[in-house]
C-alpha cells in the first residue's frame, strides 16, 4: 500500500487533524497495526515476537479520540520496548514517560477539543494501565461515541446501589464497592460478580 493509500486508512479512525502524526509513528517504527473487532477485555494492546516483529492492536468500535488515546498509549509500550525492553514495569514510569511524550505535541486547541485536552493533561500527569480507569476520561471520551440504538448506556458508579442492570446479557444487581469494582449478583442464579466502577451497563431493559 503506497503512502497516500495508508493515510487515507489512517483517516478513518482517528480525529482528523491529527491522523497524519499517528501515521507517522507508523512509518516511522514499521509495527504491524491491526484494528481488531470489539474485545471486552481490554482496548488494544502491544506485542512483540522474534518471528512476527511488533504488532499493535485497537479496537474498532471506538470513537475517533477514544481511539486516539488507546492507540498512543500502545505506541507508548513499543517506544519504551525499544529502549527498555522487559527491564522495566508495563505502566511504570519509563511507560509513563514516553505516553506524555508522544501525546504532547497534540494538546493543542487547533488539534482536540479543548475540553479534552483539560482532561488529557490531568491525566498524563499519572496515567493508569488503562484510560477506563480514569473517570474523567471515561466521561468525557463518551461524549464522542456515535449514538446507536443500545446506547441507554450509563456507567455503573452512577446507579445507585440494589439497582439492576445488564451487561453482556447478564441481568445483575449492583452491590457493594471493592476498590474499584462493584459486587454485583446475578439476577437469575445469585452468582457474583466483580464489575469494575466505569463499565458501561444498559438498563432501560432491566428496569422493565
Amino acid at each position: 500500500m503506497n503512502k497516500s493509500r495508508k493515510i487515507t486508512s489512517f483517516l478513518d479512525h482517528f480525529p482528523p487533524k491529527v491522523a497524519e502524526y499517528c501515521f507517522n509513528l507508523w512509518d516511522e517504527h514499521q509495527f504491524d497495526f491491526i484494528v481488531s473487532k470489539k474485545r471486552d477485555s481490554k482496548l488494544g494492546d502491544f506485542r512483540y515476537a522474534p518471528d512476527k516483529g511488533y504488532q499493535i492492536t485497537v479496537n474498532n468500535n471506538l470513537n475517533p479520540y477514544a481511539f486516539l488515546v488507546t492507540y498512543l498509549h500502545e505506541v507508548a509500550h513499543l517506544v519504551t520496548y525499544l529502549k527498555f525492553k522487559n527491564k522495566v514495569n508495563p505502566h511504570g514510569q519509563e511507560w509513563k514517560d514516553a505516553f506524555l511524550e508522544l501525546f504532547d505535541p497534540l494538546l493543542d486547541p487547533e488539534l482536540l477539543p479543548e475540553d479534552l485536552i483539560d482532561v488529557l493533561r490531568a491525566y498524563l500527569k499519572n496515567p493508569v494501565a488503562t484510560s477506563n480507569g480514569f473517570t474523567p476520561l471515561v466521561e468525557t471520551l463518551k461524549k464522542f461515541d456515535v449514538p446507536t440504538e443500545e446506547d441507554a448506556a450509563i456507567l455503573l458508579f452512577k446507579l445507585p446501589e440494589g439497582t439492576k442492570f445488564k451487561l453482556k446479557n447478564l441481568l445483575l444487581q449492583k452491590g457493594k464497592l471493592r476498590r474499584t469494582r462493584y459486587i454485583c449478583q446475578e439476577v437469575n442464579t445469585g452468582k457474583l460478580y466483580l464489575v469494575a466502577k466505569n463499565a458501561q451497563v444498559q438498563t432501560s431493559e432491566a428496569s422493565t
